[in-house]
This record gives structure tokens, sequence and C-alpha cells, in this order.
């Protein structure tokens, strides 16, 4: 896989002797091969893999002062290449009756010139059980390590969730973290299904320092505490109609070295939602989610921390249409439909991607998805 990417960004901070900060990641370039081969039998199962990952990219940075200080502008070009190893082994064990254990591990060989993040090599264990005590009942259990793997596309051909717990976040390059979580999963007749689970995930962020005495630049690493509760129910009283529910509580908790945004943010968020499918091939969804948010957060050149809540509700909707004989689907639809304009600080973005769960303004889409024979 070849891929190539530019990324710009620009903060104002409000009330401070900063007056911008601008950062670029021209013209990145990342070449990856992986393999995997998979091996089946009746009572194990083996997953195996390989990969490597070359990305040349650079980083160039300015900080631009309020005139009234008169403070030259401080401009920085970094190397950010980065070189990664990565080999892997998950085995599927189903000796007993109703029970699936998931061991495995994997190791990462990660080298870079970046100045914010630090190389390393690191073997990461994998473990997950699935149980069926009973026909319609599964309970779910994972702990596992993890680094971020440093893909511009975060793709990867390596098992991305143990026992059903994600493992891959779009993380800083070389976070190390390590993830805990239980659930339930029911079905409490043949149209309605639901469920409930929990999950902590320790995180362990790198990030560059100045030293005060010598000046030089440095990599020092700060914690993360994360913490997801999620609840969620499914019924189709009709085989034309599908309903869901969802609740979902997130809390995050950065020591002051990882404060870079928040020291602590808590956001809840309640979904409600509705799908049509007609034999015909029309497919019509209609969601409703309710967020409500609130934390302490941090502006650059400020002092932590400013509190901050927000609550409001977010529409979106589509429809959708089956090619004959399962060619395909043409679909288009809308986000935020009742153009909400709110603050919201989203979790669902890294250093580098931007992947917004919701964007404060309407916007409209359209899709046509193709699958030949």
């Amino acid at each position: 896989m070849y891929q190539h990417r530019n990324t710009s960004a620009q903060d104002k901070p409000i009330d401070s002797f900063v007056s911008s900060i601008d950062e670029k990641f021209p013209s990145q370039q990342s070449h990856s091969s992986e393999i995997q081969h998979q091996f089946r039998s009746q009572f194990v199962n083996l997953t195996s893999g390989a990969g490597y990952f070359n990305i040349n990219a650079k980083r160039e940075q300015m900080i631009a002062f309020d005139p009234a200080f008169e403070i030259p502008a401080i401009e920085n070009t970094t190397g950010e290449d980065v070189k990664h190893y990565n080999v892997y082994m998950y085995s599927y064990i189903n000796l007993l009756k109703d029970v699936t254990f998931t061991v495995g591990g994997s190791g990462d060989f990660f080298q870079t010139e970046s100045a914010t993040t630090d190389s390393r090599d690191q073997f990461n264990p994998k473990f997950g059980v699935t149980w069926n005590p009973f026909r319609n009942t599964t309970l779910r259990a994972a702990a596992f390590r993890v680094l971020k793997r440093t893909l511009i596309s975060d793709q990867t051909l390596e098992p991305t969730q143990v026992a059903g717990f994600n493992q891959f976040y779009d993380d800083f390059n070389a976070t190390d973290s390590w993830r805990y979580g239980g659930a339930i999963d029911q079905k409490f007749s043949s149209t309605i299904f639901g469920g409930m689970e929990f999950s902590t995930r320790d995180v362990n962020i790198p990030f560059e320092s100045i030293d005060a005495e010598t000046g030089v630049s440095q990599i020092n690493r700060g914690n993360r505490r994360e913490y997801l509760g999620r609840a969620y129910l499914f019924w189709t009283p009709h085989p034309w109609l599908a309903l869901r529910t969802e609740y979902l509580r997130e809390q995050f908790n950065n020591n002051e070295a990882v404060a870079f945004d928040y020291q602590k943010l808590i956001t809840d968020r309640f979904t409600m939602g509705l799908n049509f499918i007609h034999p015909s091939g029309v497919t019509a969804s209609l969601k409703g989610s309710y967020f409500d948010q609130n934390g302490d957060f941090i502006q650059r050149g400020l002092a932590c921390c400013e509190s901050g809540q927000e609550n409001f509700w977010v529409v979106d909707a589509a429809v959708s249409y089956r090619l004959p004989k399962r060619y395909g689907f043409i679909k288009i639809g809308a986000t935020n439909l009742l153009d909400r304009k709110f603050e919201y600080f989203d979790t669902n973005r890294g250093s580098v991607n931007s992947n917004p769960l919701i964007i404060p303004d309407r916007v409209f889409f359209g899709s046509l998805t193709l699958a030949l024979p």
C-alpha cells in the first residue's frame, strides 16, 4: 500500500500572548507491506502475520506572538520519519464446550526520528475469553497491551479486537496502552437483543519537553486513565422495521504532563435510531443522539483549567437503494440535519488523523458502493 497525505492545523488561543500556533505535515508518504497466514482445525485456530511500515514525513511549526510583546515568531522544522516492523500470532482455542479462549501476542519494533515521540521495542500480550453459559447469553472478558501503530490511515491486517473489545485507537504514535474489559450480550427473544459492557484503558503517552537548565529537547511520558460504559437494546418488531437505543458514558482523566487539551472530560451520549428496510431495496434511517459533556479544559498559553459544559441533540437521516442482483447501493443523507451549533470536544481524533464523530454544521453526502460479480 502507498499513501500520500498533507495535513495542517492552526490554533488561535484566546487572551494569550501567543497569537497563533501553526502546524503542518506536508507531503507525508507511507509505504507498507503485510502478510498473514490463517490456520484452521477442530479445536485451535491460528492467525499470524508480519508487517513493515515506512513513513517519510516532516513537521513544520510556527508560533506567533502578540505584536504588543515584540517577540519574533518561532519557526521549527523536524523530521518525522518512521520505520515500524510488527509480528503477531493469535490463537483461538475451543477445547471446552461453549468457551473460546483468545491467547496471543504481538511484537512492535518502532524506530523514529521524531522529536515528539521515542523509539521503542515492545511485546504485547493478548488474552480474551468468550463464554456461552446459556444458549442466549454471551459473556466476554479481555486484557491486552497495544503500541499505537504508525499507519497514516490506521489500516492493518492484524485482528483489531480481542473478545469483541477494540484494540487500536488514534492515539499519538508510540502510545503504550493496556485495556481491560468485561461484557454481557443477551438475546431476550427472537426480536430483542441487548447487552452492556465496561472497560478501562491505562494509556502512557509520549510528549516533547524542554529541559529548563540545558534547553535541550527530550522525550517524557505521561499517563491517562479512560473509562467506557455502554448499554444497548435492539428490537425488530417487524421484518421491515428495526429500532435501537444505546447509552454510552466516557470519562478521561489526564495527569498534568499530558493535559494538552483537558485534564478531565466526561461525556454522556444517548442514541435512538429507526431503520426501515423494504423488500424493494429501499432503506431509510433516522437517528437522534443527545450529548451531555462537561470537563476541565485547557487553552494553550493559559493556566489550567476552565470548566465547561454543553448539551444538545443531533439528528442524522439517510435513504439508500439496493441495486438489482445485489450489485451495490446508492445512498444519500445528511448529518446534523437540524444544523445545530455547539461547543464539543471530540475525543475521536488523533495527533495527525481527524475522524470527527459529529460536526457543528449540516453535512449532505452521497455514496455509490458497487459489488461486481
